[in-house]
């Protein structure tokens, strides 16, 4: 195995995060659909909970909107990267370089971590002031939650980088829709319990599930279920694996039929 370039990493990192700091759209990207989530289900959540449910609907629905946000950012912050390299034509430059595929997935998982504590720091503080949600109510909760969240968001934002990579700019509105496939077996705002049969055995293959189902027992109880959120990190580790082989494959594979030239 060859030694890591770090300061090609560096270089990656640098560069991106200059690049979004001048970057209005993407400043505004990574705010402003969370935000509108936030105040939509804020205020549903709100209307609801004068039904007297006996459950804290504001904190489940904000609860979900933020940690569901924890993946999208991961997941985003992934994609980005490559994408900006290629809307700049600047790929085969990068890859020309001592950079290997490798250390641009370290530079962008450095990069995803950076952003994304950014925009959780905001989108909880925006949650306290609007409706008195406190995210560190979930307590040690948020560790190993936040964790299994940001490992799916990087599963999944890998996985889509092989297939642009591969196909090129005409798989990206799939690429783009590939996350939210997962999001009704995700059990956001619901449990696992109210889908059918065959959704529940494919909910059990999808970390989130866990994740979520345990922050509403938090909600509710007071506790989480340790065994639970250590299976979904097994499943995350064994897809977060499967989707950097897939990369790597589809990495070479565009190489090897000058795919990067295209998306340049």
């Amino acid at each position: 195995m060859e030694a890591i370039n770090w300061s090609g990493v560096k270089g990656i990192i640098v560069r991106h995060l200059f690049t979004w700091r001048r970057d209005l759209d993407r400043v505004v990207d990574a705010f402003w659909w969370a935000t509108v989530d936030l105040i939509f289900w804020g205020l549903t959540s709100k209307y609801i909970e004068q039904y007297n449910t006996g459950i804290d609907i504001v904190a489940v629905f904000i609860g979900g909107i933020i940690f569901w946000s924890v993946i999208i950012g991961s997941q985003r912050e992934i994609n980005m990267p490559l994408l900006d390299e290629a809307w700049n034509r600047n790929l085969i430059n990068l890859f020309t370089t001592p950079v290997s595929i490798i250390e641009f997935v370290l530079a962008t998982l450095v990069l995803g971590l950076s952003k994304l504590t950014v925009t959780m720091s905001f989108l909880s503080l925006l949650a306290f002031i609007l409706y008195k949600y406190n995210i560190f109510d979930n307590g040690f909760f948020l560790l190993p939650a936040f964790a299994n969240l940001i490992l799916t968001g990087w599963a999944v934002g890998f996985f889509i980088n092989g297939l642009i990579l591969r196909y090129g700019y005409k798989i990206q509105s799939f690429a783009w829709a590939l996350l939210f496939v997962i999001y009704p077996f995700s059990a956001v705002i619901y449990p696992v319990s109210i889908l059918p049969p065959w959704a529940q055995g494919i909910a059990r293959f999808v970390p989130p599930s866990y994740v979520f189902e345990n922050m509403r027992s938090v909600i509710s109880v007071g506790r989480f279920d340790i065994n639970q959120l250590i299976a979904a990190f097994i499943l995350n580790i064994i897809y977060l694996i499967l989707a950097i082989l897939f990369l790597k494959a589809m990495y070479a594979k565009a190489l090897q039929l000058g795919k990067l030239i295209k998306l340049n």
